[in-house]
């Protein structure tokens, strides 16, 4: 496989990498973008990146995974334009750089995370984006971060105290022995276990309600695109825009969306514009390996049937 380093863009300090299509490899497919998942520079979280750019050009896809200004390699742009402004017009750079070096007309947007934020915002705005891959989109209100909190906390004493700890004759000794307090163990159930659970479960109750009676949103073409549920509700505006819209297992952002955008999500889904899919066994940087090749292997299932 043929991959070559680039300087490009209006300014010249955006660094990138380019993967050239495997040769015999089906010729005519959109070229990829894919775009920094936050501070991570562009092998990606765990080198998922690098993995996936090898394994769509093993398909036919000419793929750019690039570095955005002020991160990893490329230098700071000196416009100083704000970041919700450059995100965009650096990905837009990374597209004209490779349809002005190999004349590519049609592109696939990828990112993790706040890339994946990038990646569509850029999609909103320029008609040579057939398609977006969303990758842990991440984000939600304060609310939503303390519910998440919780819940990692429920799930970590759950997990310890009952496949391990409660289960275990040396745990037992040592509480008969004075050296595990009694008393820690009871407020760590009480408190991570069920007052978390109880808590979590009223504030999904309190989420469910205050969608019903919640005014109606703006405007689709209105909204800026800093939420999920802003950009479910362009999605649905959008004519010959795909999504494909990954979550590892138990994400707290895709039960987000459940609650607050149920019916958007099935209506998305009967149009053919949005498929959801949940990794199992991976966490927000899809840190095991089982769960990197799933995550490859959904996106290449995706892109296939795009082209």
């Amino acid at each position: 496989m043929k991959e070559k380093a680039i300087l490009f863009g209006k300014f010249k300090t955006l660094i990138g990498v380019v993967s050239e299509p495997e040769p015999g490899a089906p010729a005519g497919r959109a070229a990829v973008v894919l775009s920094n998942a936050g501070l991570i520079h562009r092998i990606g979280p765990n080198r998922v990146y690098v993995k996936l750019a090898r394994q769509l050009a093993a398909q036919g896809h000419r793929v750019l995974r690039f570095d955005l200004s002020g991160v990893g390699d490329s230098q700071p742009r000196p416009d100083h334009l704000p970041v919700e402004e450059f995100t965009i017009d650096d990905v837009k750079q990374a597209m004209d750089y490779l349809a002005a070096a190999y004349g590519d007309e049609q592109f696939l947007l990828m990112g993790h995370c706040a890339g994946a934020y990038h990646s569509f915002r850029t999609a909103a705005v320029d008609g040579r984006v057939q398609g977006v891959v969303m990758m842990n989109p991440d984000g939600g209100e304060t609310e939503w971060i303390e519910y998440d909190r919780k819940r990692k906390l429920t799930r970590y004493y759950s997990n310890y105290y009952s496949q391990k700890s409660l289960f275990s004759k040396e745990t037992w000794q040592r509480i008969a022995g004075g050296q595990i307090s009694y008393r820690n163990v009871l407020k760590n159930v009480a408190q991570n276990m069920i007052w978390n659970r109880l808590t979590g479960l009223f504030f999904k109750l309190k989420q469910q309600i205050k969608q019903r009676l919640a005014p109606p949103p703006p405007a689709a073409t209105d909204e800026k695109l800093f939420t999920m549920e802003a950009i479910l509700r362009r999605c649905q505006a959008m004519d010959g825009i795909r999504v494909l819209l990954i979550y590892s297992e138990g994400a707290t952002s895709l039960e987000r969306i459940q609650i607050s955008m149920k019916s958007a999500l099935k209506q998305l889904s009967a149009a053919g514009k949005l498929q959801v899919q949940v990794i199992r066994g991976a966490d927000h940087i899809f840190s095991p390996l089982e769960s990197q090749t799933d995550l490859i292997a959904v996106i290449k299932n995706w892109t296939a049937a795009r082209s």
